[in-house]
Parts: C-alpha cells; sequence; structure tokens
C-alpha cells in the first residue's frame, strides 16, 4: 500500500508541476449577424481556347501528310502512303470513316450496308449482313471502330484496315469507299 501511495503522490506531484504554466485559450467571440456584400469585377478573358481540350481537336480539311508518303503508326508498324494504297484523297476517306463510326455509333444497319461492297466472306447478300447485324457488330467489335484514330489508319496495297486485327478493310471501287472484308 506504501507503494501506491508513492505513486498516488508522484503523478500529482507531476501534475501540479506540470500545470503551473498559463494554457493559453483560444476565444472566437460572435460577430454581429450582418452579411457583407463585397462587389468584385469580372474580367472576361477567354481567348477561345480550353487548355487541353484544343490540342485534340482535329481538323480533317486540311490536307493529309502521308496522302504521299509512309506512315509510321504508333504500333510501329508503316502504313504505305495514301496513293500506294490506291486513295487519290485521304481527307475525303477520313470524312467517309468518321461518317462509318457515326453509322456504327448509331446502329445504322441500312447505312453501313450501302458502304459494304457485297459479296463478303460470311456474308454473300445485304439481306444476310442484316440478319447477323448483331452478332457482327458486338460490344467488343463496336469498340475497336469506334476507338480508331482516323489519322492512325493501317494501309497497304490491299486496302486500308482498321482494328487491331483487321476487324474491317476498305478500298476504293466503283467511285466511292466501299468495305470488302468484315472480320468480327
Amino acid at each position: 500500500m506504501k507503494i501506491n501511495s508513492l505513486v498516488v503522490l508522484f503523478l500529482l506531484a507531476l501534475g501540479l508541476y506540470s500545470c503551473e504554466e498559463d494554457v493559453p485559450h483560444i476565444v472566437i467571440e460572435p460577430k454581429e449577424d450582418t452579411t457583407e456584400v463585397v462587389k468584385a469585377r469580372v474580367i472576361n478573358n477567354y481567348d477561345g481556347e480550353i487548355p487541353g481540350l484544343d490540342a485534340k481537336v482535329i481538323d480533317y480539311t486540311l490536307p493529309n501528310p502521308y496522302q504521299h508518303k509512309p506512315q509510321l503508326l504508333f504500333d510501329s508498324s508503316i502504313a504505305t502512303s495514301w496513293d500506294d494504297a490506291n486513295f487519290p484523297n485521304a481527307k475525303n476517306f477520313i470524312l467517309f470513316f468518321k461518317n462509318f463510326q457515326l453509322d456504327v455509333l448509331d446502329r445504322n444497319k441500312a447505312s453501313i450496308a450501302n458502304k459494304i461492297d457485297f459479296p463478303l466472306r460470311n456474308y454473300k447478300t445485304k439481306e444476310a449482313f442484316l440478319k447477323n447485324f448483331d452478332s457482327i457488330f458486338m460490344p467488343d467489335f463496336v469498340e475497336a471502330v469506334l476507338d480508331q484514330d482516323p489519322l492512325a489508319i493501317y494501309r497497304d496495297e490491299k486496302g486500308a484496315m482498321i482494328g487491331s486485327d483487321g476487324q474491317i478493310w476498305f478500298k476504293m471501287k466503283k467511285g466511292g469507299y466501299r468495305i470488302i472484308a468484315i472480320n468480327p
């Protein structure tokens, strides 16, 4: 019991010693209940550019720099020039391709079917294609079409290809651009 008493006395002494100095207190006094109106001048310094977004806007009406020369693509493959792939006007094909992407996004079956040069390997007629449309344009296939950068389309003497595995091939035929192969 004597040890417990000594411990208690020690703790009391320690507590008194540590509390000898005043402990500062912060007191916040309430202000009157008034609202202060601050007038600010708004400066319109918008220069028409959105940082980070305008850098991604591509003007597809400009001439394609790879119309007459090969292009090194992101995956390190080399695409022939648009001329060597028998696409006399890359700008027009890219506009055609952007419209095709919109048709895929809207699931416009008739418009997509009108862009195809039948017969295809698995779909000999337009009717067979339309009948199998939903099994062809599955989510992964649609994603591959929509993710394709129009400025990074692979091309060679067979035509232009989109997708990493040659999902769709295009070629200049009958005075226009046509889909010549679909490989879902």
